[in-house]
């Protein structure tokens, strides 16, 4: 009899022990989400151009190494017209860069200005 006992406390003995866990170990990372393809690079690519107010063409897109899609724009505007680079993270999706460099032209030159009309032109000129 003690031999049965001593063989089903043998028995139960794996099934309950007890594994306190690490204190101050990170939680595993998440698994990555599916990457981001070509054409969704693209198609946020656009919808954020002509959120903009631009009509927008493609010149590049293309993935970096480090998991970034790179979307660049030849982007216009009544009056303006220049680049769009923006990058996103390939897994999140999210906006990491925007260079937007489309500028309008008065008179031939740049339109660089804040907003503030009478910046740079002298005192009562409009």
């Amino acid at each position: 009899m003690r031999i049965l006992m001593l063989v089903g406390v043998l028995l139960l003995a794996p099934g309950c022990v007890v594994v306190p866990a690490r204190r101050g170990a990170a939680p595993p990372p998440p698994p990555p989400s599916r990457q981001m393809s070509y054409d969704e690079a693209v198609g946020l690519g656009y919808r954020f151009c002509r959120s903009r107010g631009y009509s927008c063409d493609l010149q590049e897109a293309h993935k970096t190494g480090n998991d970034v899609w790179k979307v660049k724009f030849r982007a216009s505007a009544p009056g303006a017209r220049g680049q769009l680079h923006l990058d996103y993270n390939a897994y999140s999706r999210e906006l990491l860069r925007v260079d937007d460099d489309v500028k309008g032209k008065r008179g031939g030159r740049d339109d660089d200005w804040d907003g503030d009309h009478r910046r740079g032109r002298g005192p009562g000129r409009h």
